[in-house]
């Protein structure tokens, strides 16, 4: 302001030397307020120190880079998830900052990441799709709602970058009230502040330690075929089964499901024409044909299976889970195949988008990116990806694994007469998919796996912990309503993207011989 009045009385004659007595006083008053200002910085900043940055929250925002989801200006950050503006986006944003607290880009421990996730003003570009995870939790409350007893989790993942487009739940993301009395809350192995009504705040779509998640079923067997594919059966490896095979697994004497003298003998269910008969992997993955898989498995070796499993993504969480996959346990794991072990929506996403992705599996990653206070992007943020198998085989798997979702192997008819209970969701997607679904043998969890090349969504119905000893049974209807579900916001999820195929597998790993 006094340099443009001196300015104007040197180029503007007629003012007079009063205007310039004026200005001279302007800028004597603008320097004594300048002085004092300077003095008073001086005064409270030490010799050769600069003032330190003002700490300012973080932001994460949605994949559309506009919508905010979260700000991380709690004491906890896990506190500011249960702020989002959407609801449902909570369970997203917590999983956000488990994330956060491994990755060492932002900080040498635990404690200094949480800290600078709190103040150090980054910018979060968040991999949720907003749209997309609108409808998937439409769909899911619409099926079983929030006060259901039972839990409908769904996760939709990436193949070959890993991204994470949703996560939801029929929960509400808030802390659930204190129960009256802990004891009275606490089963065997069960936290106490665990709610079984409709406000949840566990990892039900990620998984953690406490919520190691739930038997997927017949998905499982997947990692069979791709074990076996892997050593060098073929798919039309064919087996004459029997309703109930005799095993080569020890279990107790005892048991239901035991005979021979103390050999587990597990038998096949579902559609009775497919109870015996000679099947290849084609028919035998599409009718879950238990005594196949049980056999192959047998061949394979158990621990090879289980080492399958956890090359293409998935973890074992639970005590339990951990010590039977570890040697020597893992090589009498006969049950394996069958889908026993606990896993989660998200687990199943990530291992399916593996063989999507040509055997390179992806690390579920909630972010696409990370801007520091300055605008810089961080460093070491980004998809951590690794070839864990043949491409060649894992485009045979995903051959197998399109009779069960009422596609078509791309050598023909080999997917065997009869229907099967996903055989809607190829024309529900209207693209090609290939997949898995199962429904334990006692109605109390259901799994249901629509992969595309582009995108992989899982979903997984289970009785909340704690509900009726954990006994009850998923209703009629239910499994059709999720099966549905899943192929609609895969439907959803692929429509704005360019129409593609699976990439055929060569014909030596399909069929043996000439």
């Amino acid at each position: 302001m006094a340099g443009e009045s001196i300015i104007e009385s040197t180029h503007r004659p007629g003012l007079g030397g009063r205007r310039v007595a004026l200005a001279v006083m302007v800028v004597l008053v603008c320097a004594a307020a300048v002085g004092v200002v300077v003095w008073r910085s001086r005064s409270a900043t030490p010799p050769g120190a600069s003032a330190a940055p003002r700490p300012r929250a973080s932001e994460l925002y949605a994949a559309d880079g506009t919508t905010l989801i979260a700000r991380f200006d709690t004491d906890d950050p896990r506190g500011s998830c249960l702020r989002v503006p959407v609801n449902d986006w909570g369970y997203f944003c917590d999983y956000v900052v488990t994330w956060w607290r491994s990755q060492a880009a932002f900080g040498a421990d635990e404690a200094q990441r949480l800290d600078r996730l709190r103040h150090g003003g980054y910018r979060i570009g968040g991999s949720l799709d907003p749209r997309l995870q609108a409808g998937a939790k439409q769909r899911v409350d619409a099926l079983l709602p929030v006060t259901d007893p039972k839990v409908f989790s769904l996760a939709t993942v990436e193949p070959g970058t890993g991204l994470v487009r949703t996560m939801a739940v029929n929960r509400n993301f808030r802390r659930p009230p204190p129960p009256p009395s802990a004891s009275a809350s606490a089963g065997p192995g069960q936290p106490v502040w665990r709610s079984t009504g409709p406000d949840l705040v566990d990892p039900l779509v990620s998984g953690d330690a406490d919520t190691p998640g739930e038997a997927a079923g017949a998905p499982f067997m997947m990692f069979t075929v791709a074990a076996a594919l892997d050593s060098g059966l073929t798919l039309d490896h064919a087996i004459d089964t029997e309703r109930v095979y005799v095993s080569k697994y020890r279990i107790e004497p005892q048991s239901p499901v035991a005979c021979g003298g103390g050999y587990w003998c597990p038998a096949n269910t579902g559609d009775p024409a497919y109870r015996s008969g000679r099947r290849t992997m084609w028919d035998a993955f599409g009718h879950a044909v238990v005594t196949y898989f049980v056999a192959v498995q047998e061949r394979m070796g158990a621990d090879k299976v289980i080492a399958m499993a956890q090359r293409l993504g998935i973890t074992f969480r639970g005590e339990l889970d951990q010590q039977l996959s570890k040697p020597p346990n893992g090589a009498s794991w006969g049950a394996f195949t069958l889908g026993v072990s606990s896993t989660t929506a998200l687990d199943l996403a990530t291992a399916y988008a593996t063989l999507a992705a040509d055997g390179v599996r992806c690390d579920p990653l909630p972010v696409a990116g990370v801007a520091d206070a300055g605008g810089k992007p961080v460093p070491g943020v980004g998809p951590r990806c690794e070839s864990v198998l043949r491409p060649e085989v894992a485009r045979a798997a995903i051959d197998a694994g399109r009779c069960p979702l009422g596609d078509r192997s791309v050598f023909g008819d080999r997917c065997g007469a009869g229907s099967v209970p996903a055989g809607g969701v190829r024309g529900t997607v209207g693209r090609p998919v290939s997949g898995q679904t199962g429904l334990t043998e006692n109605r109390r969890t259901l799994s249901v796996v629509v992969a595309g090349p582009q995108l992989v969504t899982a979903a997984m119905v289970a009785t909340a912990p704690g509900v009726g000893g954990g006994r009850v049974q998923i209703a009629a209807g239910v499994p059709e309503g999720a099966i549905t579900a899943a192929a609609e916001v895969e439907h959803d999820g692929l429509a704005p993207l360019p129409a593609r195929d699976f990439t055929a597998p060569p014909r030596e790993l399909a069929v043996a011989g000439p």
